[in-house]
């Protein structure tokens, strides 16, 4: 029996420009919880907005999760800085490790997040891709 994934809409997400973010809710296991969906230029990409080093918010509430100067989604709190594409942690005391990350897919204006999280890359795997 294959679970159930469940879906967030993220409405009018499609006409984000390059480099833009917009948070959402959800809940999973019974617990609220909060992430974001970023449009690069590579396409979107939804984290759940946590920081794998302490499970703090990346944004501290203002929102803002991505730097266009270094192309990398940052951490407020201690300046952990991950790569837009898969979330890996290549500068701070998390490095090595990866935001949670989910699967997106445009439907008309909206973008839809499943919340099924994607298998995180290995520092291997983001050596060998140049990143």
């Amino acid at each position: 029996m294959t679970p159930e994934v469940r879906l967030v809409p993220v409405a009018n997400a499609a006409g984000l420009g390059t480099d833009q973010s917009l948070p959402f809710a959800y809940e999973l296991a019974g617990q609220k919880r909060r992430g974001f969906l970023l449009r690069h230029r590579d396409g979107f990409f939804a984290y759940e907005n946590r920081c794998p080093h302490w499970g703090v918010d990346l944004d501290l509430g203002d929102g803002r999760y991505y730097d266009a100067g270094s192309d990398r989604i940052y951490c407020k709190n201690h300046g952990a800085l991950f790569v837009p594409q898969t979330g890996f942690c290549d500068h701070g005391p998390c490095r090595t490790r990866a935001l949670t990350r989910f699967e997106t897919q445009v439907s008309g204006r909206d973008v839809v997040v499943f919340l099924r999280p994607v298998a995180g890359p290995s520092e291997r795997s983001e050596r060998s891709h140049g990143t």
